[in-house]
């Protein structure tokens, strides 16, 4: 009885566990990336001055006592929730509650992207889904709540409409996809990129000129409050705080660290796909591995990231730990660049469009970890076209995957609380 209770309900357990976890470690204010705790804390400070005058603040956002880059919009949202409820912990747990159903989300885009025509069991699929509560930068963004945990629930409900749209005549998905990626822009601005995507994707769907003059129309109003507020105010909060973390526009510096993390979120499927023991691999590769040498060179040479600022991804981490010096993650490099030519030849135009926005979405000096986990979990699922099969979705694959965050995550919390690098 017990094993068929198992077997019929394996990912309600897994999702159980996942969310208990999640809770106790709210309860115990578990911090583990180290800096969402004191990002939390000063956003906070930074709300508490909307609690007076929300539009004198707004006017005035660059001479508030508590500097950040933390939009406006989610600032506000912690003044009006502890208005109401009058509790820092009471505020807290509801933007932790509200961000945890990303999962359901999640779970309900992979619905339409796989089943039923390739995979039929929704079990595997919804446990699937449940893994980014395993991500160090998800939990603790999430148990501290961080504006970019929270326009990514946005995101990903805008998502669902996308692929909504996509398999529907109806147009209220894509309006509705417009509107909620606009919430999600105006609650983390980085999200607003992938409007590019959204608008050509549903303008090849539709082939309808009233409707593309519709979606253009709608992405204009919505983005009105935005262009005014940055450019006839002159209020530019993306580039308050710490100096170091202010806008810095040379993308060539911080590509590899950027190519990196996504590498590294695509290895449980790089390793589904047999990329590190292809069969005769130098010999189907080799006019790509004489490429690889000079486009390395150059980027290694373009390369001055200052990992003392902070950030740098886990590979660039590991090696400044190990060898106190670049030199590792040097010799991934051309990993790295192998990995991204090999997505491009799956779908040039998609891959590349995708590619492109999420490094263009990272216009500050330090590339975080956290900027990149989940979303790049989420978007191999479902932008990235990585010709994802039936056969990924067995028990075996899944269970690879969720020990692979499930390693990350000890790394993280051994690293944060023990190493402190």
């Amino acid at each position: 009885m017990s094993n068929d209770f198992v077997k019929k309900n394996y990912h309600i357990i897994i999702y159980t566990f996942c969310y208990l976890s999640l809770l106790i470690g709210f309860l115990f204010g578990e911090n583990v990336t180290s800096g969402p705790k004191f990002d939390f804390f000063h956003a906070w400070d930074g709300a508490m001055e909307f609690n007076n005058n929300i539009i004198s603040s707004l006017i005035n956002f660059e001479e508030i006592q508590n500097k950040t880059r933390v939009s406006p919009i989610y600032l506000i949202l912690i003044s009006f929730l502890n208005n109401i409820f009058k509790s820092f912990e009471l505020t807290r747990f509801i933007l932790f509650f509200t961000i945890t159903f990303s999962q359901i989300f999640f779970y309900k885009i992979l619905k339409l992207v796989f089943y039923p025509n390739i995979i039929k069991n929704k079990k595997n699929l919804f446990l699937l889904s449940c893994v980014i509560f395993i991500s160090p930068s998800f939990r603790a963004n999430v148990i501290w709540p961080e504006s970019a945990m929270l326009g990514l629930m946005f995101f990903l409900i805008g998502l669902y409409f996308f692929f909504k749209s996509q398999r529907t005549t109806e147009k209220k998905y894509i309006y509705l996809n417009i509107f909620f990626i606009a919430i999600a822009a105006y609650i983390r601005p980085s999200f607003a990129v992938f409007s590019v995507f959204f608008f050509i994707y549903n303008s090849i769907k539709f082939k309808n000129l009233k409707i593309i003059i519709s979606i253009i129309l709608l992405n204009i109003f919505l983005a009105v409050p935005a262009l005014y507020y940055v450019f006839i105010l002159d209020v530019h909060f993306f580039n308050q705080g710490v100096k170091l973390q202010s806008l810095n526009l040379n993308y060539l510096n911080k590509i590899l660290v950027i190519f990196s993390i996504i590498f590294f979120h695509t290895i449980p499927i790089l390793f589904y796909k047999n990329f590190f023991y292809e069969k005769s691999f130098f010999s189907k590769n080799l006019s790509l591995l004489i490429l690889l040498l000079p486009i390395s060179a150059i980027l290694i040479y373009l390369f001055s990231y200052d990992i003392n600022l902070t950030g740098g991804g886990i590979f660039l981490h590991i090696s400044y730990f190990i060898f106190n010096s670049y030199y590792f993650f040097f010799l991934l490099v051309p990993f790295f660049i192998f990995f991204i030519i090999k997505l491009l030849q799956i779908d040039f135009y998609r891959n590349f469009l995708i590619l492109a926005l999420v490094v263009i979405s990272i216009p500050q000096f330090t590339v975080y970890h956290k900027y990149l986990d989940p979303l790049i979990l989420i978007l191999i699922f479902t932008l990235f076209n990585l010709r994802i099969e039936r056969s990924f979705f067995n028990f075996r694959n899944l269970c690879f995957l969720y020990l692979f965050y499930t390693i990350y995550y000890f790394i993280t919390f051994f690293n944060n609380y023990f190493l402190k690098t």
